[in-house]
């Protein structure tokens, strides 16, 4: 069964109708008898990189906040991880993007079909590599405008492992993930998880560690995330339709031990304040019922029984005939 656009897609869709990119009723420009074709993405956002996935920044705040405490631990600073955007790229295009001194870890994002990028700038791998090395960081420094050596990614090994156990923990809700790393390369060229073509997801983090502000990007093939667009929807969204049944069923359980009042009600009568005012004590206030007529049983003022007065072992009681439904404000008849 093919899916169902969602309400996202389908307004990305009319917007491109209404700017004329997609042909409507038949209705094709054609050049030299060859049709001109305009590729429509609803996945995402129509003339932008904006990425359209629901709940996925969820996941991605969760990672920051964690990797961020990880951080913090580790360099004994504080530290402030931020996600600032989630975009979409073709992965050789993406990887055009790269410089040759940035840190590109590779990492294993099992069971999803294929792992992922994590990718620390210049200025966050080597004041990472100083800072672990016992170095200076905060002292005002030259990037060196080279890769980095083999001994300087060794030092990182930490930190990437550090952010896949926090994207593990990121995830937990939706997939159990054995996140691992795989290696660091500085040469984009020797990078290779999927096709050319594939399209990738790339959220983008600040890293702000004292007078630092460095940045993460986190590169997921979209093919590897689409199995999970749904729990994202479902599991990750305001209604929760877990939470909503086990919610329900305490609601269920507890129903039978909670109290509640009930009245046996023989009439209503209204006066005005002055009479009441006037009240003596024997007075008669006619009710104008008569008292073996049937009562009316309200449960918390909601009225839902008529009923006839009598007793039961001594004491005053009421039987139940008859079970009000669907009745406003009905009262008893004689």
């Amino acid at each position: 069964m093919e899916r169902i656009l969602s309400k996202d897609e389908i307004a990305e869709l009319l917007s491109a109708v209404r700017a004329g990119d997609v042909a409507v009723d038949g209705e094709l420009t054609t050049s030299g008898g060859v049709s001109k074709v305009n590729k429509l993405d609803l996945v995402f956002s129509h003339n932008t990189r904006k990425c359209k996935f629901d709940n996925l920044d969820i996941i991605l705040d969760t990672f920051a906040r964690n990797y961020g405490i990880s951080l913090t631990n580790c360099l004994q600073h504080s530290t402030l991880v931020k996600r600032e955007a989630i975009e979409a790229y073709e992965f050789e295009g993406f990887l055009q993007r790269l410089k040759s001194n940035e840190a590109i870890g590779i990492i294993h994002l099992d069971p999803l079909r294929w792992g992922g990028l994590l990718i620390f700038n210049d200025a966050l791998a080597f004041y990472l590599v100083e800072k672990l090395l016992g170095g200076n960081a905060d002292a005002q420094q030259t990037l060196p405008d080279r890769p980095m050596t083999a001994i300087e990614r060794s030092v990182l090994k930490r930190s990437f492992s550090d952010a896949c156990l926090d994207l593990e923990k990121a995830f937990l809700p939706l997939e159990k993930l054995d996140s691992s790393l795989a290696k660091i390369e500085s040469n984009p060229r020797l990078v290779n998880i999927v096709p050319p073509d594939t399209q990738i997801v790339v959220c983008r983090f600040s890293v702000k560690i004292r007078n630092l502000t460095g940045e993460i990007r986190l590169a997921i093939p979209l093919p590897s995330l689409e199995p999970l667009r749904t729990k994202m929807r479902d599991q990750m969204g305001p209604l929760n339709k877990a939470t909503d049944s086990s919610w329900q069923k305490h609601v269920e359980a507890a129903l039978p031990d909670m109290e509640m009042d009930i009245t046996a009600q023989l009439a209503e009568v209204a006066l005005p304040v002055r009479d009441i005012l006037n009240f003596q004590v024997g007075d008669i206030i006619d009710l104008g019922k008569d008292p073996s007529g049937p009562l009316l049983v309200l449960v918390e003022g909601k009225p839902k029984f008529v009923a006839r007065a009598g007793a039961f072992k001594g004491k005053k009681a009421v039987r139940l005939t008859e079970r009000i439904k669907d009745k406003i404000n009905p009262q008893p008849t004689d």
